[in-house]
């Protein structure tokens, strides 16, 4: 039995990420799920070349940070983001699957949080 995701979750439906573009604070953790049969993969890195009218990519280059096969529906892959910044993945299969996480400082515990 496994818990049920306690940070964003990022479907992977009709061969694109859902949401595409994810906003998480440090220390939080981005669950991605599988909703169709087919493997996908979240992987990592730069994707470039991205055709306007089609939306496929022309290239890629992982960075090694995260490569998860989720092969098959419902299968997840989890991963907590300890820095801030903007970090791209991408569907290692799937050239029209690109996506985007960025990652802010938690502010609430630091000097001049709100009250």
């Amino acid at each position: 039995m496994t818990s049920a995701p306690t940070g964003p979750v990022v479907n992977l439906s009709l061969l694109m990420f859902n949401p595409s573009t994810t906003t998480v604070k440090v220390g939080e953790t981005v669950t991605w799920r599988n909703d169709e049969p087919i493997t996908h993969t979240v992987t990592s890195g730069r994707f470039m070349g991205i055709d306007k009218a089609t939306g496929l990519r022309s290239s890629q280059k992982p960075d090694g940070m995260f490569n998860a096969k989720l092969g098959g529906k419902g299968k997840t892959f989890s991963f907590t983001f300890t820095k801030p910044g903007t970090y791209t993945y991408y569907c290692d299969i799937h050239q029209g699957m690109n996506a985007t996480i960025t990652v802010v400082a938690d502010t609430t515990s630091s000097e001049g949080a709100k009250k």
